[in-house]
């Protein structure tokens, strides 16, 4: 039998599962994990999320970038378990003291339910990264009708904690060669972050708007641009869109729902 992709000289190439599903639904898929963890304290929750989310990245693939993101989000998880374990408004119960310093229950249980939201976007953040194209998603999203504003914030959101790493690094590499903060211990390091969080944030943001007006001045939110086909075929796309989107809403829904009745 003649081998039909040696005649047509384009070899087939076997899709892993996370390739033929579309980025919409990926950040459907995004949305919904962070509204079911922001619609409940529940740390079993919370922790059931996170074991999805993954799961999700260890069966897709794996990248430095998503390290560095865990390694940076703990970071700033473990900052914001000491300050709300002490100055959190509505401290009553004492859990533990360490050196005279007492840590208290409501703030430790408040600090972590944040801390397993933030694990949950970036842990599904990061699966989105990794799995996907940024150019496959601008061009997948704007052939949905998306329009190029909607499709660059999308875009930014995901890639805003890489880019914050990025300038972090370049601080610290400053920091080390101006010989300003040596960083061989943990208080050393904690010393060196926490100035630079605030301009960190504004830089990256800063940048950010720099993109967009960039390409806003090549031309690529001209409505007469041509979109650059996507040459992938998804599969159930519609099925999951409609399926992710009623999860969505219904979340929505039943959160409104319980503030109303205070529950």
């Amino acid at each position: 039998m003649t081998d039909q992709t040696l005649i047509s000289g384009a070899p087939r190439v076997k899709l892993k599962w996370y390739q033929v599903i579309d980025p919409i639904t990926k950040l459907l898929f995004i949305l919904d994990m962070t509204l079911l963890s922001f619609a409940s304290t529940n740390l079993l929750l919370q922790a059931g999320l996170i074991l999805v989310a993954t799961l999700l990245l260890l069966f897709s693939k794996l990248s430095s970038t998503t390290f560095k993101a865990l390694g940076f989000s703990l970071f700033l998880i473990g900052t914001m378990l000491i300050i709300q374990g002490l100055f959190y408004s509505r401290n009553q119960t004492v859990l533990f003291s360490v050196l005279g310093v007492s840590f208290y229950k409501e703030g430790l249980i408040y600090a972590t339910t944040l801390g397993c939201r933030v694990l949950v976007i970036i842990l599904t953040s990061g699966f989105f990264m990794v799995t996907t194209m940024i150019s496959e998603n601008a061009a997948y999203l704007e052939l949905s009708g998306l329009s190029y504003k909607t499709v660059y914030v999308l875009i930014s959101v995901c890639y805003i904690l890489p880019e914050m790493m990025r300038n972090m690094r370049k601080i610290q590499q400053a920091q080390k060669v101006r010989g300003t903060n040596p960083q061989k211990t943990l208080i050393q390091k904690l010393k060196s972050v926490l100035p630079v969080l605030i301009p960190l944030v504004i830089k990256t943001l800063d940048q950010a708007m720099a993109r967009s007006i960039s390409l806003q001045l090549r031309g690529f939110d001209n409505l007469n641009r041509t979109v650059r086909t996507s040459q992938r075929v998804y599969r159930l796309s519609r099925t999951l869109h409609i399926g992710l989107t009623g999860l969505a809403i219904l979340l929505i829904g039943w959160k409104i729902w319980t503030k109303i009745n205070g529950l």
